[in-house]
């Protein structure tokens, strides 16, 4: 892992945060739509199993610390999914399905090694905000936006290289496979809105979800524990050649 490519991710990231934020102090629509940046919710760890991918991340920092813009370009010491200070109802879903329940993976210690970002690193209160910040950044900054997030997370992910990818929502598949991988899925099987499939030998699990609740938990469990199973033959056949 290139550690200095991912410092670059994170200073180019930082420079459109810089000119967003000087807009934020003027501009009434950047002000209404703009709550910072924050590009890791785990450390960051080479390899890993598990690695999930959102839209963007939201508002909480900026709605419980009087409306200050959010600013983390940094790891976090442990992932935020295993964090007992952090509360909402996505991790609480992650919770359940790595828990140690019946019918579920039993598997927390690969959320303890997860890693977590999202396609875009700038905060809004909605993903449909992004959309119109989007906007606001290529008509008063002259920006790529999609293209410049495709492109930090087509690298981010090269560099963190997982066993698994999991994407958070259809629309963070979309981005993923639109902006940073053209034409690089190979879709394997859905069912029940879960998709399977992959890019190069990573492996993507598309899950769906319906506000912030994961969908299908039962078949969420079921392609990772069939993920994992593969990634188990790939490795057992690597060693016997």
């Amino acid at each position: 892992m290139d550690t200095a490519e991912l410092d670059k991710i994170a200073k180019e990231a930082d420079e459109w945060h810089a000119k967003l934020e000087e807009l934020y102090k003027t501009d009434e629509m950047i002000n209404k739509l703009y709550r910072g940046i924050d590009i890791w919710f785990s450390p960051i760890i080479e390899n890993p199993e598990i690695m999930f991918l959102g839209i963007n991340p939201g508002a909480g920092y900026y709605n419980n610390n009087n409306k200050t813009l959010v600013h983390r370009i940094e790891p976090r010491k442990k992932p935020e999914y295993v964090d007992d200070e952090v509360s909402y109802i996505l991790k609480r879903d992650w919770e359940y399905v790595f828990g140690n329940k019946e019918n579920c993976l039993n598997r927390r210690d690969l959320l303890e090694k997860s890693v977590k970002s999202n396609f875009c690193f700038f905060a809004t209160e909605k993903t449909n905000d992004m959309k119109k910040l989007f906007t606001q950044m290529s008509g008063k900054l002259g920006a790529a936006p999609y293209k410049l997030c495709g492109d930090w997370t087509r690298r981010l992910i090269k560099e963190i290289n997982p066993k698994i990818l999991i994407c958070e929502g259809k629309q963070a598949f979309e981005l993923l496979c639109r902006w940073s991988f053209p034409n690089e899925f190979i879709e394997d099987e859905t069912i029940k809105s879960v998709k399977r499939g992959h890019i190069g030998s990573i492996i993507i699990i598309q899950v769906k979800r319906t506000i912030s609740t994961l969908n299908h938990a039962g078949e969420i469990v079921n392609q990772i524990q069939k993920s994992l199973s593969l990634i188990t033959s790939s490795n057992s056949s690597s060693k016997l050649k």
